[in-house]
């Protein structure tokens, strides 16, 4: 279950989830090989096509000019119209991506290469492309092939929430992907995109705010309630990360391109970077699920995130130093963002995002503004009314009076309570309740 992307501008508190059901190989693999591997046909044909026209030096050919080239192929021929031109479509994101990176310094990066020609390619039938009744998805294919039904289990299409509501949701994407398993096939998976509708949201005033910091996540809500979660742990695997990637491409870097070591570095940092990347998830996960947790124990009706779009302008435009910048622009705040907003909804809680306009700069308790007061980075002293706080939860109280009363230039607006530690253990893996000296 997770959060589904989609284009254009998202209706406000409409939940969208994938849920994924695992196929069994012997009766769906003769049936979908075909499919798949026409569609790494259609990818290899986009990659030929940008390399001939570099190679013979002409204009590169756009999305909709090889879409029309492409349809009289037999491998076009053999999926449905609109999976196929979900192939063009997801090699030019590839190449967007590639651009992007390179304009951003990564020289390192290739663009979009060939595919194995065995390789079972992930198809996506869009809404026009398969058909829902009664708990059975028939996948679509060309006019004269025979479509495809797939049973989904009991349930599937439902959501119950906490206040009892069933959801029954409509099917707006499926995909079907293969699992390899040391370059063996271990299985098929089928994953559906169900739109729930606009989700009924508890009704109150109680808030809630967040301040995202790159070793901790503070919060405040109106109940006077305040937590510290700490994420060392998150933040050490983004730089190991890092670190990995700079190890590997300086190896590589020394090679020749195409060469048996050259090949069998870049597998290494792929198997590598695979798993560091579901380590971080697995902590992003776990810290939103926390996060919607406490809101719901608290009865929160509104839960904000604080915005970091202007703090990360102002680390690139050399407003912090160096050291500071790249651990602003290293918090996976999309993915944090992402996950808050649909594990909020499941609680009934609606989530927002609001500005951090002055939050860190002025006192919570008497609405002193001063950059000064903050000693250091865990540290805010107020010279004015002498209060001594972590400055990230002064800071989450500051985004939470920004979001009630427009502005953090006041004095605090209800009692505080003593601050609650979280701490990663790796023992249960989870967070749990630790003693506040954790914090410092």
């Amino acid at each position: 279950m997770g959060w589904a992307k989609q284009k254009g501008k998202q209706p406000e508190n409409r939940l969208y989830l994938t849920r994924m059901v695992p196929l069994p190989l012997d009766h769906y693999l003769p049936l979908l090989k075909p499919p798949m591997l026409a569609g790494t046909k259609i990818w290899n044909s986009c990659v030929w096509e940008s390399r001939e026209a570099r190679k013979n030096n002409e204009k590169y050919p756009t999305e909709s000019e090889l879409k029309s080239r492409f349809k009289h192929y037999g491998s076009w021929k053999s999926l449905h119209s609109q999976s196929a031109q979900a192939v063009v479509e997801e090699y030019f994101e590839a190449v967007r991506s590639y651009i992007k990176h390179r304009e951003n310094g990564h020289e390192e990066m290739r663009p979009p290469g060939l595919k194995n020609k065995n390789l079972l390619r992930t198809i996506t039938w869009k809404r026009q492309g398969f058909e829902y009744r009664e708990g059975t998805i028939t996948l679509k294919l060309s006019r004269k092939l025979n479509d495809i039904r797939v049973p989904l289990p009991e349930g599937a299409d439902s959501l119950k929430l906490p206040d009892g509501t069933v959801l029954v949701g409509t099917p707006i994407e499926v995909k079907v992907k293969a699992v390899y398993r040391k370059r063996k096939i271990a299985g098929l998976e089928i994953h559906v995109t169900w739109d729930f509708g606009v989700v009924p949201l508890i009704a109150g005033n109680r808030v809630s705010a967040y301040d995202l910091n790159t070793a901790l996540i503070a919060r405040a809500s109106t109940t006077g309630g305040q937590q510290l979660i700490v994420c060392r742990e998150l933040l050490s695997l983004i730089q190991y990360r890092n670190k990995t990637i700079a190890e590997f491409q300086q190896k590589i870097s020394r090679l020749k391109e195409g060469s048996r070591k050259w090949k069998a570095l870049l597998k290494a940092k792929r198997k590598e970077l695979k798993k560091l990347e579901r380590r971080i998830k697995q902590l992003t996960n776990a810290v939103t699920k926390l996060m919607a947790e406490i809101d719901a124990a608290e009865n929160i009706a509104v839960s904000v995130l604080g915005d970091l779009g202007d703090l990360r302008r102002k680390a690139r435009t050399n407003d912090k130093n160096k050291k500071a910048s790249q651990k602003i622009n290293q918090l996976p705040y999309a993915q944090i963002e992402q996950q808050h907003k649909y594990k909020s909804l499941l609680k009934q809680i609606c989530p927002d995002k609001w500005s951090e306009k002055y939050s860190s700069q002025t006192c919570c308790i008497c609405g002193t503004r001063n950059k000064s007061f903050r000693v250091h980075r865990g540290l805010w002293r107020c010279r004015s009314c002498g209060a001594i706080m972590h400055a990230d939860l002064n800071g989450a109280n500051g985004i939470l009076k920004n979001y009630l009363i427009g502005h953090c230039d006041m004095k605090q607006l209800f009692p505080l309570k003593s601050p609650e530690v979280y701490r990663w253990d790796k023992r249960w893996n989870r967070f749990v309740k630790v003693s506040p000296r954790a914090a410092a």
